[in-house]
């Protein structure tokens, strides 16, 4: 991305902060499944929440990169004010640095996130837990959850939005996190069977037969340095035979980074907020 593009897009979304403030606040999880305390951050808008969008972040990350690197407090508060989002609470969650949101032989991160966290969010800031009320997006490591979290939980989810997902078919690259990941590691090393277990192609046919989709913004910069922009593409052509209505692919100018990320984020929420309507 251009630095042109950048001060732009920095400038336009705060440009309308001061109409709409949103609120960030701490928090804490505790799961019985993982037998941990988990933080997370909520961006609270600064009328009641009437809906929630868990927000994943990538390998080696934490609660506070959406909203440091990230910036969605600023684009939250960019886009309510115009009408492209609803009054949704935002919740960033630590659950593993390198999890990769799924369930291993040695954690249940995937269950932890669907039986302990989703309910303990949504009374906490009294959510009505339907699914017209719940979305989930992330980037990277966290697109790759939030994609498989879409597959297998469709009836959970309203919308999706799929950012530069590390969706690595049929393997991730040498350099990729992914290779040094618990839930993907035997014997203390990569295991290409575990890594194709847990790719979303395992999950197409269940999510296939439930005849129940979730409409996806998958979305990924043109010079990715993992190559990502490739398997976003493929991703989207699987999902168009099934649902060429309720799916989405954007290719901008950027690579795998925060600008990027950052930029993604806007079209992902008014999707997302145009999806869950009703």
């Amino acid at each position: 991305m251009s630095l042109k593009k950048s001060i732009f897009l920095t400038l336009s979304l705060s440009v309308v902060t001061t109409i709409n403030a949103g609120t960030i606040e701490e928090g804490i999880f505790k799961s019985s499944l993982l037998n941990q305390e988990f933080k997370y951050l909520a961006y609270i808008p600064d009328s009641k929440p009437e809906k929630v969008l868990y927000m994943l972040h990538g390998a080696g990350g934490a609660e506070t990169d959406w909203v440091v690197k990230g910036g969605i407090k600023e684009t939250a508060d960019a886009l309510m004010p115009k009408g492209k989002l609803d009054n949704y609470l935002i919740v960033m969650p630590t659950i593993g640095a390198h999890s990769w949101y799924v369930d291993s032989d040695e954690t249940k991160t995937e269950q932890a996130i669907v039986n302990e966290l989703i309910p303990y969010i949504e009374d906490k800031y009294n959510i009505t837990p339907e699914r017209k009320n719940r979305a989930v997006a992330g980037l990277s490591m966290g697109g790759y959850g939030a994609l498989n979290l879409a597959l297998s939980h469709s009836k959970l989810f309203c919308a999706a939005g799929i950012i530069s997902p590390a969706i690595y078919d049929p393997l991730p690259p040498e350099t990729s996190a992914a290779r040094k990941a618990p839930p993907f590691l035997k014997d203390g090393e990569f295991s290409e069977e575990a890594w194709t277990q847990t790719l979303y192609k395992a999950r197409l046919d269940n999510y296939r037969q439930n005849n129940l989709v979730t409409p996806m913004f998958i979305a990924s910069g043109d010079e990715d340095f993992l190559n990502i922009v490739n398997a976003a593409g493929q991703l989207y052509w699987e999902l168009n035979t099934t649902q060429p209505k309720d799916v989405e692919y954007r290719v901008i100018d950027g690579d795998h980074d925060w600008l990027t990320f950052r930029q993604l984020s806007l079209p992902a929420l008014d999707f997302i907020n145009e999806k869950c309507k009703g």
